[in-house]
């Protein structure tokens, strides 16, 4: 750490002790409950305070009568609002109660006896209470429940959370992000609770303790991320809205400060993130993009860095996506918003369909082969991470997504943890839990808590070109194997019909070498006889059927793979040819992890792993075929291909 972050991290240790004093004396509490909300505008305009914002309620009716009764999904798990105020310290992971104590002295990381504090915190976002005031907006038969159920989860919170007790206090960020929703919430059904004093006395009190807590704990220097461009949302929101307060100049001046700066780093030359964490990128996009709504909404200035910043991170976003929903997901993602899952604010921009694009920060390639195809390879050739902890950064150099249509065919299996079990952290931020090649059981850096790496690889795409009839050719290196001596080269090739992925180990010396592909569908398997059928080359093949959760090719280092993909309309056969190790096929499996995707954070289920292994010298290579149509190969392209590969690996 350098001086200066030693100073800062200094000082935050003496606003904790004088926190928890003023806590313990009750100075802390009465300090905010005397908050007339009849001094505010934003408490007593009839006009709306807020900008209009883009929101599409795309919700089932099913899911619009659960919000209605208090039932709103926390990451996963159940949760169920209840007058019980005990319900918000109520971990819905293990049904334990955290402790009602000073923030500060609450253990909340990884091996904590509560749970896991993502999962617990969500329903104290309160951006169910958006997703109540957009069903008031638009059911006038629903309205009255909506808006009364907005007022007692409110004030229920309000009395149940009082200032800095309990686990909702711990994060920052949490209250940034708390601050924006309960705004927004009564700025949509303001007509229904304009005479309702004591809803606004809670929205008083709630903006200004959290912002007066944020304005002295700003996650800074190593810490800044995605938390610290809510924070800085949050106190801009607090002194823009409540400028009436004490300090509310201090938090939009600090607030936006900060914002100018983090946007300008954090939104990358080619539009990416820093993080490397493409949900966090959408999440940070949304809160950028709120404050610049609401800078413009009161003619304030809006600075030249937000502008820029959300130009370039929203034209990234339109390549990969026109909602939520399609973002592929690199690195973590905790199943997060920033204001709502119906907010479309970073999606107003639309790209034309590139053939190939490359986006050299943030280190993705994204491949549509032909003018027809519907086929998309995104192929992940950048860093770890932000530095210095590389926090949200998986090990996952050299790995690719397969889409279509349909869904995802080899596919990124997600995050499902933070601060549960070590191990299933561990694996799906691992380099086995990805479509790229583990050495020796190693990842290709060295974890050292959930939220830290060390050692970070360097990747590196060293050509991409278009050849004839929709084809693409990448090829591209990394470092992370670099002490074992080991350099991974992957080259591709890609067209409407076929992939062909070449995986070349340079180097020297024995190793175990294991490549995965995480197939992102339920597939059927099949062969002409409906059973699995792995072929060891010869004219009769081999079959063998299931036994328990792994299937396994015992004699051969050479095999087919066919498998069906069910949502296609007449279930399109992708056909996987394989080389260069023994094939084994996982789906479940505990010991090592394997066969397993989280497509929402807190949620893991069995999936299919196709795995190749080999043991024995360096150098040694990988060669997968996915055959994506039932059209022939032509394999002198293949061959010209792996030559050209080959070559050029050094």
């Amino acid at each position: 750490m350098t001086p200066k972050e030693i100073a800062w991290r200094l000082l935050e240790v003496v606003r904790l002790k004088t926190a928890e004093a003023a806590f313990r004396s009750g100075v802390l509490g009465r300090s905010y409950i005397h908050d007339d909300p009849s001094t505010f505008r934003f408490c007593i305009d009839l006009e709306s305070q807020l900008p209009s914002v883009p929101f599409t309620l795309d919700a089932r009716d099913d899911e619009i009568e659960a919000s209605l009764v208090g039932i709103w999904p926390a990451l996963g798990f159940d949760w169920s609002w209840s007058s019980d105020g005990a319900v918000w310290h109520r971990a819905p992971d293990t049904g334990r109660n955290w402790p009602q104590v000073f923030f500060g002295k609450i253990s909340y990381r990884q091996g904590n006896p509560f749970g896991d504090a993502r999962v617990v915190w969500e329903p104290s976002r309160l951006q169910q209470l958006v997703t109540l005031a957009l069903i008031a907006r638009r059911y006038e038969s629903e309205r009255a429940r909506a808006v009364d159920l907005i007022v007692r989860q409110l004030q229920s919170w309000y009395e149940a959370n009082p200032v800095a007790c309990g686990i909702h206090y711990v994060s920052a960020m949490e209250c940034g992000l708390r601050i924006i929703a309960v705004c927004f919430a009564l700025d949509l059904i303001r007509p229904e609770i304009i005479e309702h004093s004591s809803v606004w006395c809670c929205a008083a009190s709630i903006v200004h303790s959290h912002a007066d807590l944020i304005a002295g704990r700003l996650s800074l220097h190593s810490s800044s991320g995605n938390h610290t461009i809510a924070e800085c949302a949050g106190l801009i929101f607090a002194g823009v809205l409540f400028s009436e307060l004490r300090g509310a100049d201090r938090w939009y001046a600090v607030g936006l400060k900060t914002l100018r700066q983090e946007a300008a780093r954090q939104i990358l030359t080619d539009g990416g993130g820093i993080e490397r964490a493409t949900w966090y990128h959408l999440f940070v996009l949304d809160l950028i993009g709120l404050v610049e709504r609401l800078l413009d909404s009161r003619n304030h200035e809006i600075p030249a860095e937000l502008t820029a910043a959300l130009e370039r991170g929203r034209a990234f976003l339109a390549v990969f996506a026109q909602s939520p929903a399609d973002l592929p997901v690199f690195g973590d993602a905790d199943g997060g918003y920033a204001l709502s899952p119906f907010l479309r604010l970073s999606f107003e921009t639309f790209a034309a369909q590139e053939r190939l694009r490359t986006f050299p920060d943030m280190g993705l390639t994204l491949v549509r082969p032909g003018d027809q195809s519907r086929l998309t390879l995104i192929f992940d050739h950048g860093p770890l991470g932000m530095p210095p902890a590389y926090g949200h950064g998986h090990a996952d150099a050299l790995s690719l997504i397969l889409r279509d249509d349909s869904g995802a065919i080899l596919v990124d299996p997600g995050t499902y943890t933070y601060t549960g079990d070590q191990r299933w952290r561990h694996f799906f931020r691992g380099t086995r839990g990805h479509n790229t090649v583990l050495v020796d059981g190693h990842d290709q850096a060295r974890p050292e808590t959930p939220f830290m790496w060390s050692r970070p690889f360097v990747a590196e795409l060293v050509a991409a070109e278009r050849l004839e009839h929709g084809q693409v050719r990448l090829l591209a290196r990394q470092t992370g194997y670099r002490d074992p001596g080991i350099a991974h080269w992957r080259g591709m090739l890609f067209s409407p019909e076929v992939l062909v992925v070449w995986d070349g180990m340079r180097g020297a010396g024995e190793h175990r070498f294991e490549l995965n592909w995480h197939l992102g569908v339920d597939l059927d398997w099949v062969s002409e006889n409906g059973c699995i059928c792995l072929s060891d080359g010869s004219e009769t093949g081999s079959e063998f059927q299931s036994s328990g959760s792994t299937l396994v090719l015992d004699a051969a280092e050479m095999g087919t793979l066919c498998f069906a993909h069910p949502a296609q309309s007449g279930h399109r056969r992708i056909r996987l040819l394989l080389s260069g190790g023994k094939i084994s096929v996982h789906r479940g499996d505990t010991d090592p992890i394997r066969g397993w995707c989280s497509m929402r954070y807190g949620q893991k289920t069995e999936s299919t792993t196709v795995s190749l292994m080999h043991r024995g010298q360096a150098p040694h290579d990988f060669l997968s075929i996915f055959c994506l149509t039932e059209a022939s190969v032509a394999l002198g392209d293949i061959e010209r291909s792996v030559d050209w590969f080959r070559r050029r690996a050094f």
